[in-house]
């Protein structure tokens, strides 16, 4: 089944997503590494979302579960969810591991901008 993605959407979730944005967007990409019952993970969830869309049309936030992409997961180096990690054109900009403070994930996003 062919999924039908929007560049000019900011939220997506799985691998299918991922490496259409990573061929098609110039935006920056914020891939969260999640993963089951990882409280954490539910903590991080609207935090991110706020910060996508205060930045709509710059970012997409991309959600991947590294239980069901654990070859993404290692090809990131990411061992613990959440992760997250800013991309952009292929390219790591940064990464964050854990549970961090709002304002650590927006002057991620900011200082790539």
């Amino acid at each position: 089944m062919q999924e039908n993605f929007s560049v000019d959407g900011t939220f997506f979730t799985g691998r299918a997503a991922f490496e259409w944005l990573m061929q098609e967007s110039n935006r920056l990409i914020i891939v969260k590494f999640v993963a089951p019952y990882c409280p954490s993970c539910e903590t991080l969830k609207p935090v991110l979302h706020k910060i996508a869309v205060d930045n709509t049309g710059s970012l997409h936030l991309v959600e991947l579960d590294m239980t069901e992409e654990p070859e993404l997961a290692i090809t990131f180096g990411v061992r613990s969810a959440p992760t997250g990690v800013l991309l952009k054109k292929q390219q790591t900009l940064a990464q964050i591991v854990g549970l961090k403070p709002k304002k650590q994930y927006a002057e991620m996003i900011q200082s790539a901008l």
